[in-house]
Protein backbone atom coordinates (compact mmCIF):
# COMPACT_ATOMS: atom_id res chain seq x y z
CA UNK A 1 0.00 0.00 0.00
CA UNK A 2 1.34 3.48 -0.92
CA UNK A 3 0.87 7.38 0.03
CA UNK A 4 2.91 10.02 -1.40
CA UNK A 5 2.57 12.91 0.60
CA UNK A 6 4.10 13.64 4.55
CA UNK A 7 0.56 14.62 5.74
CA UNK A 8 -1.22 11.34 4.17
CA UNK A 9 0.91 9.43 6.44
CA UNK A 10 1.21 11.61 9.53
CA UNK A 11 -3.04 11.55 9.76
CA UNK A 12 -2.73 7.75 9.09
CA UNK A 13 -0.27 6.31 11.08
CA UNK A 14 0.24 7.47 14.13
CA UNK A 15 2.26 4.68 15.65
CA UNK A 16 5.22 3.79 18.18
CA UNK A 17 7.82 2.26 17.81
CA UNK A 18 8.74 -1.24 18.98
CA UNK A 19 12.58 -1.57 17.45
CA UNK A 20 14.69 -1.42 14.60
CA UNK A 21 15.75 -3.02 11.08
CA UNK A 22 19.02 -2.53 9.24
CA UNK A 23 18.91 0.78 10.54
CA UNK A 24 14.72 1.29 9.83
CA UNK A 25 12.02 1.89 12.96
CA UNK A 26 9.99 -0.51 13.17
CA UNK A 27 6.44 1.00 14.50
CA UNK A 28 2.94 -0.74 15.64
CA UNK A 29 -0.45 1.20 15.07
CA UNK A 30 -3.00 0.59 17.67
CA UNK A 31 -5.17 -0.73 15.10
CA UNK A 32 -2.97 -3.96 14.61
CA UNK A 33 -3.96 -5.40 17.90
CA UNK A 34 -7.50 -6.01 16.73
CA UNK A 35 -6.42 -7.73 13.83
CA UNK A 36 -3.87 -9.83 15.07
CA UNK A 37 -6.65 -10.93 17.71
CA UNK A 38 -8.97 -11.59 14.90
CA UNK A 39 -6.12 -13.80 12.66
CA UNK A 40 -5.31 -15.77 15.70
CA UNK A 41 -8.87 -16.46 16.51
CA UNK A 42 -9.55 -17.67 13.02
CA UNK A 43 -6.28 -20.10 12.42
CA UNK A 44 -7.14 -21.34 15.75
CA UNK A 45 -10.48 -22.68 14.99
CA UNK A 46 -9.85 -24.43 11.99
CA UNK A 47 -10.20 -28.18 12.42
CA UNK A 48 -6.52 -29.31 12.64
CA UNK A 49 -5.86 -27.07 15.24
CA UNK A 50 -9.25 -27.04 17.40
CA UNK A 51 -8.69 -30.87 17.63
CA UNK A 52 -5.26 -29.73 19.71
CA UNK A 53 -7.13 -28.36 22.37
CA UNK A 54 -8.09 -24.57 22.86
CA UNK A 55 -4.82 -23.44 24.90
CA UNK A 56 -2.75 -25.33 22.17
CA UNK A 57 -4.75 -24.09 19.41
CA UNK A 58 -4.67 -20.26 20.70
CA UNK A 59 -1.17 -20.52 21.35
CA UNK A 60 -0.39 -21.82 17.49
CA UNK A 61 -2.81 -19.34 16.09
CA UNK A 62 -0.94 -16.39 17.92
CA UNK A 63 2.13 -17.71 16.69
CA UNK A 64 0.60 -18.48 12.80
CA UNK A 65 -0.64 -14.42 13.47
CA UNK A 66 3.04 -13.36 14.13
CA UNK A 67 4.23 -15.67 11.39
CA UNK A 68 1.57 -13.41 9.31
CA UNK A 69 2.78 -10.09 10.37
CA UNK A 70 6.41 -11.32 9.89
CA UNK A 71 5.32 -11.58 6.11
CA UNK A 72 3.85 -8.36 6.05
CA UNK A 73 7.26 -6.76 7.56
CA UNK A 74 9.43 -8.58 5.06
CA UNK A 75 7.30 -7.70 1.96
CA UNK A 76 7.73 -3.84 3.42
CA UNK A 77 10.74 -4.01 4.03
CA UNK A 78 11.74 -5.16 0.10
CA UNK A 79 10.54 -1.79 -0.79
CA UNK A 80 12.94 -0.37 1.91
CA UNK A 81 16.26 -1.71 0.84
CA UNK A 82 15.33 -1.53 -2.61
CA UNK A 83 14.93 2.32 -2.35
CA UNK A 84 18.29 2.30 -0.61
CA UNK A 85 19.77 0.85 -3.34
CA UNK A 86 18.38 4.39 -5.54
CA UNK A 87 19.51 6.56 -2.50
CA UNK A 88 16.15 7.09 -0.72
CA UNK A 89 15.94 6.03 2.79
CA UNK A 90 13.14 4.71 4.92
CA UNK A 91 12.25 6.51 8.33
CA UNK A 92 10.39 3.51 9.76
CA UNK A 93 7.94 0.44 8.79
CA UNK A 94 4.43 0.55 10.73
CA UNK A 95 2.51 -2.04 11.20
CA UNK A 96 -1.71 -0.88 11.08
CA UNK A 97 -5.33 -2.20 10.49
CA UNK A 98 -4.69 -2.95 6.93
CA UNK A 99 -0.90 -4.73 6.64
CA UNK A 100 2.19 -2.37 7.02
CA UNK A 101 3.89 0.79 4.99
CA UNK A 102 7.28 1.84 4.97
CA UNK A 103 7.07 5.80 4.85
CA UNK A 104 10.13 6.98 2.30
CA UNK A 105 12.45 10.04 3.14
CA UNK A 106 11.80 10.78 -0.64
CA UNK A 107 10.83 9.77 -3.54
CA UNK A 108 12.66 7.29 -6.03
CA UNK A 109 14.67 9.40 -8.62
CA UNK A 110 13.03 8.50 -11.82
CA UNK A 111 9.89 6.27 -12.93
CA UNK A 112 12.29 2.93 -13.45
CA UNK A 113 13.29 3.25 -9.70
CA UNK A 114 9.64 3.64 -8.78
CA UNK A 115 8.34 1.24 -10.39
CA UNK A 116 11.04 -1.08 -9.27
CA UNK A 117 10.77 0.10 -5.16
CA UNK A 118 6.95 -0.79 -5.66
CA UNK A 119 7.43 -4.09 -7.12
CA UNK A 120 9.91 -5.72 -4.70
CA UNK A 121 6.97 -5.74 -2.34
CA UNK A 122 4.70 -8.65 -4.42
CA UNK A 123 8.05 -9.95 -5.23
CA UNK A 124 9.62 -10.82 -1.89
CA UNK A 125 5.68 -11.99 -0.69
CA UNK A 126 5.59 -14.21 -3.80
CA UNK A 127 9.02 -15.46 -2.92
CA UNK A 128 7.70 -16.40 0.89
CA UNK A 129 4.11 -18.28 -0.61
CA UNK A 130 6.73 -20.34 -2.85
CA UNK A 131 9.30 -20.89 0.55
CA UNK A 132 6.37 -21.60 3.21
CA UNK A 133 4.40 -23.87 0.22
CA UNK A 134 7.83 -26.03 -0.39
CA UNK A 135 8.32 -26.41 3.20
CA UNK A 136 4.14 -27.14 3.68
CA UNK A 137 4.97 -30.19 1.59
CA UNK A 138 8.17 -31.16 3.61
CA UNK A 139 6.33 -31.30 6.95
CA UNK A 140 6.10 -34.66 7.81
CA UNK A 141 9.60 -34.80 7.21
CA UNK A 142 10.89 -32.81 9.68
CA UNK A 143 8.13 -32.73 12.08
CA UNK A 144 6.59 -35.05 14.63
CA UNK A 145 3.62 -36.75 13.62
CA UNK A 146 1.48 -35.43 16.49
CA UNK A 147 2.46 -31.42 15.09
CA UNK A 148 2.55 -32.44 11.58
CA UNK A 149 -1.00 -31.21 11.10
CA UNK A 150 -0.95 -28.06 12.86
CA UNK A 151 2.39 -27.14 10.89
CA UNK A 152 0.73 -27.84 7.47
CA UNK A 153 -2.29 -25.69 8.78
CA UNK A 154 -0.02 -22.65 9.97
CA UNK A 155 2.32 -23.17 6.48
CA UNK A 156 -1.19 -23.13 3.90
CA UNK A 157 -2.20 -20.02 5.89
CA UNK A 158 0.85 -18.38 5.76
CA UNK A 159 1.39 -19.70 1.51
CA UNK A 160 -2.48 -18.05 1.14
CA UNK A 161 -1.69 -15.28 2.81
CA UNK A 162 1.63 -14.13 1.30
CA UNK A 163 -0.01 -14.87 -2.07
CA UNK A 164 -2.71 -12.55 -1.52
CA UNK A 165 -0.72 -9.82 -0.62
CA UNK A 166 1.38 -9.84 -4.08
CA UNK A 167 -1.00 -10.66 -6.05
CA UNK A 168 -3.44 -7.69 -3.74
CA UNK A 169 -1.11 -5.37 -3.60
CA UNK A 170 -0.43 -5.30 -7.74
CA UNK A 171 -3.86 -4.15 -8.58
CA UNK A 172 -3.24 -0.76 -10.44
CA UNK A 173 -4.82 1.31 -8.00
CA UNK A 174 -3.77 3.92 -5.67
CA UNK A 175 -2.18 3.08 -2.19
CA UNK A 176 -1.70 -0.52 -3.80
CA UNK A 177 1.93 -1.17 -5.09
CA UNK A 178 0.21 -1.85 -8.21
CA UNK A 179 -0.92 1.86 -8.28
CA UNK A 180 2.62 3.02 -7.83
CA UNK A 181 3.66 0.72 -10.88
CA UNK A 182 0.86 2.78 -12.92
CA UNK A 183 2.18 5.81 -11.55
CA UNK A 184 5.49 4.79 -12.70
CA UNK A 185 4.22 4.38 -16.55
CA UNK A 186 2.45 7.46 -16.63
CA UNK A 187 5.16 9.21 -15.55
CA UNK A 188 7.27 7.78 -18.05
CA UNK A 189 5.14 8.64 -20.89
CA UNK A 190 4.30 12.02 -19.94
CA UNK A 191 7.40 13.34 -18.13
CA UNK A 192 5.40 14.63 -15.65
CA UNK A 193 5.20 13.16 -12.04
CA UNK A 194 2.46 14.92 -10.76
CA UNK A 195 0.05 14.85 -13.07
CA UNK A 196 0.94 10.80 -13.71
CA UNK A 197 0.74 10.36 -9.45
CA UNK A 198 -3.37 12.35 -9.81
CA UNK A 199 -4.29 9.89 -12.60
CA UNK A 200 -3.41 6.99 -10.69
CA UNK A 201 -4.76 8.59 -7.88
CA UNK A 202 -8.33 9.19 -9.73
CA UNK A 203 -7.58 5.64 -10.70
CA UNK A 204 -7.67 4.48 -7.20
CA UNK A 205 -10.92 5.95 -6.30
CA UNK A 206 -13.16 4.68 -9.00
CA UNK A 207 -11.30 1.13 -8.03
CA UNK A 208 -11.80 1.94 -4.44
CA UNK A 209 -15.30 2.95 -5.29
CA UNK A 210 -16.24 -0.03 -7.75
CA UNK A 211 -14.93 -2.17 -4.86
CA UNK A 212 -17.13 -1.21 -2.21
CA UNK A 213 -19.61 -1.68 -4.70
CA UNK A 214 -19.26 -5.09 -4.85
CA UNK A 215 -18.71 -5.62 -1.15
CA UNK A 216 -22.13 -4.22 -0.36
CA UNK A 217 -23.32 -7.10 -3.08
CA UNK A 218 -21.65 -9.80 -1.31
CA UNK A 219 -22.75 -9.07 1.74
CA UNK A 220 -26.32 -8.68 0.60
CA UNK A 221 -26.14 -12.13 -1.49
CA UNK A 222 -24.35 -13.82 1.53
CA UNK A 223 -25.49 -12.56 4.68
CA UNK A 224 -21.74 -13.05 6.10
CA UNK A 225 -20.18 -10.15 8.06
CA UNK A 226 -16.78 -11.25 6.57
CA UNK A 227 -17.39 -9.52 3.10
CA UNK A 228 -18.41 -5.93 5.01
CA UNK A 229 -14.22 -6.39 5.55
CA UNK A 230 -14.16 -5.58 1.51
CA UNK A 231 -16.34 -2.85 1.88
CA UNK A 232 -14.01 -1.12 4.63
CA UNK A 233 -10.78 -1.70 2.36
CA UNK A 234 -12.43 -0.50 -0.04
CA UNK A 235 -12.88 3.62 1.75
CA UNK A 236 -9.53 2.72 3.13
CA UNK A 237 -8.33 2.62 -0.58
CA UNK A 238 -11.04 5.73 -1.28
CA UNK A 239 -9.96 8.09 1.26
CA UNK A 240 -6.09 7.37 0.94
CA UNK A 241 -5.97 8.32 -2.99
CA UNK A 242 -8.38 11.09 -2.33
CA UNK A 243 -6.07 12.09 -0.01
CA UNK A 244 -2.99 11.88 -2.36
CA UNK A 245 -5.14 14.04 -5.31
CA UNK A 246 -5.60 16.66 -2.78
CA UNK A 247 -2.12 16.64 -1.41
CA UNK A 248 -1.25 17.39 -4.99
CA UNK A 249 -3.39 20.71 -4.59
CA UNK A 250 -0.57 21.76 -1.54
CA UNK A 251 2.86 23.13 -1.54
CA UNK A 252 4.27 20.54 0.93
CA UNK A 253 7.26 18.53 0.95
CA UNK A 254 6.93 15.20 -1.03
CA UNK A 255 7.67 11.65 1.15
CA UNK A 256 6.63 8.68 -0.05
CA UNK A 257 5.11 5.39 1.89
CA UNK A 258 4.82 2.02 0.35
Amino acid sequence: MCATRANVVQTMFRAFPIGRLFGIRLDVHPSWFPIYALVTATVANTTPLAALGWIRAYGIGAAAALALFASVVIHELAHALTARRFGVQTSSIALFLFGGVATLEDEPPSPLADALVALAGPAMSATVALAAYGAMHAVDWVVPVRYADAAATILAYVTIANAVLAGFNLIPAFPMDGGRVLRAILWQLRRDRDRATATAALVGIGFGLCFAAAGLVAVAATRTWQCGWYVIVAAFIVRTSWAQYRALRRPVVAAAAY
